[in-house]
C-alpha cells in the first residue's frame, strides 16, 4: 500500500466472475465491485436491447463495455454475455 523509493507498490485489484445473471443484483453486490480497478463479468445474460437501460445503474467509477447475450430461439433465454468495467482514475494518481 505504502510508498518505498517513490514507487506505489499498490498493484492492480482484478474481479473476473461468472455471474449468471446480471439483473437482480443487489447495491451489496456493486458495492464490492467496486474494490476493484478491472472487472469482468461473464454469463451476464444482458441484450444488446437492454444495454442502455443497465448502463445507467452501473457504478460511474468505471467505463463499461458490453459484449452482449445471444438467443438460440426467439422466446428462449439469452445466454453468455460479457461486461467488462475499467476504473477510472484521477490525474496524479
Amino acid at each position: 500500500m505504502g510508498k518505498k523509493n517513490g514507487e506505489d507498490k499498490r498493484g492492480l485489484k482484478l474481479l473476473f466472475w461468472n455471474i449468471a445473471g446480471l439483473k437482480k443484483k443487489d447495491n451489496l453486490f456493486w458495492d464490492y465491485v467496486k474494490n476493484f480497478d478491472f472487472v469482468g463479468l461473464t454469463e451476464t445474460w444482458i441484450l444488446e436491447r437492454d444495454w442502455n437501460k443497465l448502463k445507467d445503474v452501473l457504478p460511474k467509477e468505471f467505463q463499461w463495455k458490453l459484449q452482449g447475450a445471444k438467443k438460440e430461439k426467439r422466446k428462449s433465454r439469452a445466454k453468455g454475455g460479457i461486461i467488462t468495467g475499467v476504473k477510472k482514475h484521477k490525474r496524479g494518481r
